[in-house]
């Protein structure tokens, strides 16, 4: 009864009204962090907006330009065991390539918004780590939307990111570093929540689907659950952290941590750790003691490359420590250490400096630790841990200056963004292609072999194949035993008919390397070339044996098999091409010519159809249906094509040739005449053409003009007999006609 008097009593809940004030300044600060956000992007994309053009570049090739593993999307096993611990990047390039093909402005266009949610999340991250229980009462939490966007400003301009964003391959950086920041700041956002159990639920869901898909793009995600450890003991546990066994949060990281130990022991091997020995144009052997002794130094490479972003290339000549007591690996290890000393000592006072450290040190763990790489360094593996370093430096600038030097303050941070912003637009200027890439790189580091043999494939691309000769022997002679700079060179002696050549350095590489697949197709090349179709298929063969996929020793081949006249073969090797690769336009365009030889012209036609729809500038496939269209009589057609093939290469003498007959065989003699002129004033010495516009001028009666083209083709030719026979001809018609005139 009591306690029903007292429900009775108890007072209606009065609920307080909102503050005009306090709903005004949350709008100010919702519309000031909108227009953050488009500044951010807006500065990304200015920064970026050259990169869009950037050709592919070196792994792009392996893993986009020629993995046909990717051109079908529906084929799930295909692309993701390409490369099994790594699969949902490479799904990512298998739906740019489903979309776009080898278009390469999509490829970058996706780079650039990952480049850009990354900056967002930065920025979220830190204004989160700013409202957590042990930050938010200090005075620096003031500023935290301050910070917050000067770190995403630093993210998104600075120039080491270059190599993340816009060299195409390494969107496996940014990309993983996109779901990493998205699980940790998910994770502080349902520790800060107070929306109820199934908002923190769908929260940290979130936060471990992240988790996962980050860790199935690249293996450094496998830090992350230590990364969640550093937020809980950085910015939830004010007091002297302990292990509650009953806490929801302790059991959920060891069943995370756990997880985590299984998949690495299930997909991982014990293979990671053998050693490597030379290769790639470096002559250094790598074990996972020197490897882990090189990374003290190059950590703090890392470090000063953040600091001051100069002297950035793609590959490095950085020396590799072979002994713990050397001066430069002891020196960078106690530098090392007093930095980790000093998170530690800074861990009360100011916890997002040594926040910052610990994360910078924990996310370049996997890449800079005992696991042994062939590239000791790369500019890239900094992305992900960049966040740790900006937070400190926001942080810092601001703790520093802002209070008491505001304009100050304001002036260095626009210096900063302004240096950076610039710089990086200058960087991807360097990325425009293959050859100012690898250019820039020798320039500045003219003692390692790979950027002088990629620079020797640049020039080659554009047919200098005397200067990608002498890059690549200038390669063999830092490293003799370098095999790509072997084959490459032998593929560009092909290009200058040196075939010998050719097969004496393919045959050294596979010396060095039976297995270097790029040796056994050029060799196989060389032989095709020189008409030994037999040891063709053998080395064709052999690379297809290495790579069941190679789309290109297919194609090769079966042009091999159908000079030997085993047209089943060839037609077998083209159509396996195409089932790897449905986009592939060489193969199409070979089997066409398989048919061609058979008179199977609707066949012809298809192939050359097809090749077409793929590359619309594959003259000659437009020649070569023109021809099969000839051949069935579709005279229209066949000038159509030839039309076609000459819009787009005036210079194509077989076009002119083949649609001068065409219009001959249309009594179109007057237009016959122009073409065979055309090739006549490409090539002077053309015999054929000379003879066949006479043919031309016969058939219009000009029996004067006939004549001097006949002797204009004895002159080049003397053993060209039918010219002598037209040629009597056209003088007995000229005096035909003046025998006539006189009666």
């Amino acid at each position: 009864m009591k306690k029903q008097q007292l429900q009775k009593r108890s007072p209606k809940k009065n609920y307080p009204k909102e503050d005009p004030q306090q709903v005004k300044k949350f709008e100010l600060s919702r519309y000031s962090d909108l227009a953050g956000l488009a500044i951010i992007i807006l500065l990304g994309i200015i920064i970026y907006s050259n990169s869009f053009q950037c050709s592919f570049h070196f792994d792009d090739f392996h893993n986009i330009v020629d993995n046909p593993r990717i051109r079908n999307l529906a084929d799930v096993k295909s692309w993701w065991n390409f490369y099994p611990t790594r699969p949902l990047g490479i799904f990512t390039f298998a739906v740019n390539y489903h979309f776009s093909q080898m278009n390469v402005w999509p490829y970058h266009l996706v780079n650039l918004v990952i480049h850009l949610m990354n900056a967002c999340l930065a920025g979220w991250l830190t204004l989160l780590i700013f409202s957590s229980p042990a930050m938010k009462d200090l005075p620096v939490s003031r500023h935290k939307r301050g910070i917050a966007f000067l770190t995403a400003l630093l993210f998104v301009s600075h120039p080491l990111a270059t190599q993340s964003v816009t060299y195409i391959v390494q969107r496996m950086a940014s990309l993983v570093t996109l779901f990493y920041l998205l699980s940790v700041a998910l994770y502080v956002k349902a520790r800060l929540s107070n929306w109820g159990i199934t908002t923190k639920f769908l929260l940290f869901a979130g936060s471990i689907v992240s988790a996962i898909v980050a860790m199935l793009i690249k293996e450094n995600a496998f830090t992350l659950p230590f990364a969640i450890l550093l937020i809980e003991i950085f910015f939830f546990r004010t007091k002297k952290p302990i292990l509650n066994f009953k806490d929801y949060r302790f059991i959920l990281f060891i069943v995370v941590l756990l997880s985590v130990i299984v998949i690495i022991l299930l997909k991982g091997s014990f293979n990671v750790f053998k050693t490597i020995p030379p290769m790639q144009g470096h002559t250094y052997t790598l074990t996972p003691v020197t490897y882990l002794f090189t990374q003290f130094s190059v950590i703090l490479k890392y470090i000063q490359l953040l600091f001051l972003p100069i002297n950035l290339k793609l590959d490095y000549d950085f020396p590799i420590s072979d002994n713990f007591f050397g001066i430069r690996t002891i020196l960078s290890f106690l530098v090392l250490l007093a930095l980790i000393i000093l998170a530690i000592l800074l861990f009360k006072r100011h916890r997002v400096i040594s926040f910052g450290i610990f994360w910078f040190l924990l996310t370049l763990s996997i890449e800079s630790g005992f696991i042994p790489i062939i590239d000791v360094i790369f500019e890239h593996r900094t992305y992900l841990p960049s966040f740790g370093f900006f937070l400190i430096l926001s942080s810092v600038l601001y703790i520093l200056l802002w209070n008491k030097f505001k304009f100050l303050a304001i002036a260095v941070f626009t210096v900063i963004i302004g240096s950076y912003s610039t710089m990086t637009y200058q960087r991807n200027k360097i990325w425009k292609d293959d050859l100012t890439l690898w250019s820039d790189n020798v320039s500045k580091a003219p003692n390692i072999a790979r950027p002088i043999c990629n620079r020797g494939y640049a020039y080659g691309t554009i047919g200098q194949w005397n200067m990608a000769i002498a890059d690549y022997s200038k390669a063999l002679e830092i490293d003799p035993d370098y095999t790509d700079a072997l084959s490459n060179r032998g593929g560009a002696y092909g290009k200058v008919g040196q075939w010998d050549k050719t097969i004496e350095d393919c045959s050294q590489a596979i010396r060095i390397d039976p297995n270097y697949l790029k040796a056994w197709f050029n060799r196989g090349d060389a032989y095709e070339n020189l008409r030994q179709f037999d040891k063709a298929i053998l080395d064709y063969s052999k690379a297809i044996g290495i790579d069941s996929l190679f789309t290109k020793a297919y194609s090769n081949r079966g042009i091999a098999y159908a000079n030997l006249g085993q047209w089943d073969n060839s037609i077998t090797d083209c159509s396996q091409a195409i089932r790897i690769d449905p986009k592939y336009a060489q193969a199409y365009y070979n089997r066409g010519i398989v048919y061609a030889n058979l008179g199977q012209w609707d066949k012809v036609i298809a192939d050359c159809s097809m090749t077409i729809e793929i590359d619309p500038s594959y003259v000659q496939a437009y020649s070569n249906r023109g021809a099969a269209y000839g051949n069935i009589g579709q005279m229209d057609k066949a000038i159509d094509d030839y039309s076609r093939a000459i819009s787009i290469a005036p210079n194509y003498t077989k076009a002119y040739t083949n649609r001068a007959i065409a219009y001959g065989k249309s009594g179109h003699w007057d237009k016959a005449v122009a073409d065979y002129s055309q090739v006549i004033g490409f090539e002077p010495d053309n015999a054929g053409a000379w003879y066949n516009r006479g043919i031309a001028y016969g058939n219009i009666g000009l029996w004067d003009n006939a004549i001097t083209d006949f002797t204009r083709t004895i002159e080049i030719d003397p053993a060209f007999t039918q010219a002598y026979y037209n040629r009597s001809i056209a003088y007995k018609k000229i005096t035909s006609v003046k025998n006539v005139t006189q009666k």
